[in-house]
């Protein structure tokens, strides 16, 4: 797997990076560190980042807030035709970088994909493998809603806590305002997307729709993880445009769950975060309980924590025409942050190496399912993922006359 791989590891600090290849050859006895090059960059310096991507065909970082370190990076990559994948949850940054760069990015072939991480590769796949179900069966049929129901355990890091009070709490990232959404923008950018998907997902504590016995309380990226899904489905039904003269509307319903097996455990989590969220919005309790009580920028679950994690995530899918269909996702570690780095590294992996596998050809930006699709999918299982997905209620079948 990975045969003629060539990588490196950069950052701004040579002495750290010489300790991550020690760290590294400790980890992996059978390495050669002689093979492993070292890149000094410092992504708020443009004038470092040149040796970064000049001679690379991928870059993977990790280095948030994107916001604050991420702009200068995408726009070299774009600039000189290298792929680029990141970790962010960030989308309104992600629109930015849309809005910014994507004319560029088609014209030097480079693919940019945002959001490989927790943040939305497990939703973004699960909505594409239902999707791919419904057309695969009727080419003419489409998703009209899409349900989720996470089943989760694992920690957070200090620097995804950082992000998130940052562009909440801090306010310090202010979105741009377009005349619309840059996530219904077509893939040349020619012209507005008409698809549009609608988050429902519920606010507060309630019965599992499911009717299983089980509760279900808001999952708090369920914002984020919309915001995808809705780029690849606008980008999944614009083409299929080409069928329709004129196109109709094809649009989408998102619901997300966050799944818990009694009512005092779903309001307990619940509660819990509202507690937190309102203390961390108070600048008289919010600033000691960053200082004293959260996690730092670098800090995160250790080895032992990260092991009892994991994530499942069951999709649940109905077309226009009736079919409903199902899909199982699931991530045997810490999802933020163990199976977050997995997934970071097999995008970039995917860009690198399998491009003959790839669902789209030629540079711009992308979601993770648009732009990588089964051939993502398929690293992921390879390294540890479980996935499957069925048709469980046939639709009718429109008239193709």
């Amino acid at each position: 797997v990975n045969q003629g791989l060539k990588w490196a590891i950069a950052g701004r600090s040579q002495t750290k990076l010489n300790k991550l290849k020690e760290e590294l050859g400790i980890l992996f006895p059978g390495f050669n560190l002689d093979d492993l090059d070292t890149i000094i960059v410092d992504t708020t310096q443009a004038e470092t980042i040149h040796d970064l991507v000049k001679d690379t065909k991928v870059v993977i970082t990790t280095a948030g807030p994107f916001w604050k370190y991420g702009s200068k990076v995408v726009e070299f990559c774009v600039k000189y035709g290298t792929d680029y994948v990141d970790t962010t949850g960030e989308t309104g940054w992600n629109k930015e970088m849309i809005m910014k760069w994507n004319s560029i990015a088609m014209k030097t072939g480079s693919k940019a994909i945002s959001l490989c991480g927790h943040d939305s590769i497990p939703w973004d796949l699960s909505y594409y493998k239902l999707s791919q179900l419904v057309t695969e069966k009727d080419n003419t049929d489409h998703l009209v809603k899409a349900q989720f129901f996470d089943e989760s355990k694992g920690g957070i890091s200090g620097g995804t806590i950082d992000t998130m009070l940052s562009l909440t709490v801090d306010q310090k990232y202010k979105e741009d305002k377009y005349e619309f959404d840059p996530y219904y923008l077509s893939p040349d950018g020619s012209k507005k997307i008409i698809h549009k998907t609608k988050n429902t997902s519920p606010l507060t504590v309630q019965p599992s729709p499911r009717k299983d016995g089980r509760w279900t309380m808001p999952f708090f990226m369920a914002a984020v993880n919309c915001e995808v899904v809705k780029r690849s489905n606008a980008l999944l039904m614009n083409n299929m445009d080409t069928s329709d003269n004129p196109p109709t509307r094809k649009d989408l319903e998102y619901q997300e769950y966050w799944v818990h097996p009694t009512f005092k455990e779903a309001f307990g989590n619940w509660f819990r975060l509202v507690i937190a969220a309102t203390a961390l919005s108070n600048p008289l309790s919010g600033t000691p309980i960053r200082k004293y009580v959260l996690p730092k920028p670098g800090q995160g679950p250790d080895d032992k924590s990260m092991s009892k994690g994991y994530l499942l995530v069951n999709a649940f899918g109905e077309s226009k025409n009736g079919t409903k269909v199902q899909s199982s996702f699931y991530f045997p570690n810490d999802p933020g942050y163990a199976d977050t780095a997995r997934m970071v590294v097999e995008s970039g992996l995917c860009l690198a190496l399998d491009a003959d596998k790839l669902p789209i050809q030629g540079g711009g930006f992308f979601t993770p399912a648009i732009g990588m699709g089964d051939a993502l999918l398929e690293r992921l299982c390879c390294t540890g993922c479980k996935f499957a997905s069925r048709i469980i209620e046939p639709g009718h079948l429109t008239s193709k006359l």
